[in-house]
């Protein structure tokens, strides 16, 4: 459970400093930004953190951890770094707001904006449009789990894990390689057009099988009571929010429907073995492919 996970993060986190003294805003607090929030706050009082979310109900929960704002105007204008960690269509709507309101602040450092998004050449493109505005950093975490909302996040949820950061002027990319390590992540940095080519194979073609077969019937009376742990680990992620995965597949369909394409191969590939008479096409198939992922992870060890 959650609270069992939160227990593992050190009281002693490391201190900030390019960040020291300033002030953070997240914009979305679901589990990503939920959970930026909780780790960024036992930072204080080297860092204050904000938060922006459109359900303001939660403003009661988020207040033991950051500053609730009501609006994202009073959020940005107090903010030297900010977190859109909402769905991709909302970052690229966000940012022209945005890019108005950093002229406004009191601050004297430049604004530095960064997402969280699933999809990065989109909203990379878009924040070019505004480089004149604010500095802006495209980063992935590489993190989330099915949860959904406030109450799946963890402030543990980064440590470990990577973090793609897209590429970035020389001081907002050292902040963001800083805030990227206060949250426990690390780094990596990758071009948006292969970040993006990499998820619809990684992450968008798991999240699409995993839809589609927790969507199969059974005939089975009383249900299928053979769907045990491969069933689970094949559907977890159907537990997700389908807007969410929705916006992250369409925002990359190109690459999408490539990969879907080539799976749609090996699927006839398959189903042509099947029909033989003997074993040995299928064995032969599988085995294939089972060297294809052996030599994929002893490369990458």
């Amino acid at each position: 459970m959650v609270s069992r996970r939160r227990s593992t993060v050190s009281p002693r986190p490391a201190r900030p400093r390019l960040l020291k003294g300033a002030e953070v805003g997240i914009v979305g607090t679901g589990q990503i930004g939920g959970s930026v929030v909780r780790c960024l706050s036992r930072l204080r009082p080297d860092i204050t953190v904000c938060a922006f979310d459109l359900d303001t109900s939660l403003g009661a929960k988020i207040r033991p951890f950051a500053r609730f704002c009501r609006t994202l105007e009073i959020l940005v204008r107090q903010s030297d770094v900010v977190m859109l960690a909402v769905p991709v269509q909302a970052v690229v709507r966000l940012l022209p707001r945005i890019a108005k309101l950093a002229g406004q602040r009191p601050s004297r450092r430049r604004l530095i904006v960064c997402d969280t998004s699933t999809v990065k050449a989109t909203v990379v493109a878009a924040a070019v449009r505004h480089e004149a505005d604010f500095d802006f950093v495209g980063l992935h975490p590489l993190a989330g789990t099915e949860g959904q909302g406030w109450e799946a996040a963890d402030a543990a949820l980064f440590k470990g894990r990577p973090v793609v950061i897209c590429p970035a002027g020389q001081r907002a990319g050292r902040v963001a390689r800083e805030l990227i390590g206060l949250l426990g992540g690390n780094p990596v940095a990758m071009n948006p057009r292969d970040h993006d080519r990499l998820v619809a194979e990684g992450i968008g073609l798991p999240h699409i099988l995993a839809f589609a077969a927790a969507g199969m019937g059974t005939r089975a009376v009383g249900g299928n009571l053979l769907k045990g742990g491969s069933w689970r680990s094949l559907t977890r992620v159907a537990a997700s929010s389908p807007a969410m995965v929705a916006g992250f597949l369409h925002e990359n369909r190109d690459h999408q429907l490539r990969v879907l394409a080539r799976f749609k191969k090996d699927l006839d590939a398959v189903a042509g073995a099947l029909r033989q008479p003997a074993v040995g096409a299928l064995e032969r198939q599988l085995a294939a492919w089972q060297r294809r992922v052996t030599t994929t992870s002893s490369g990458r060890g």
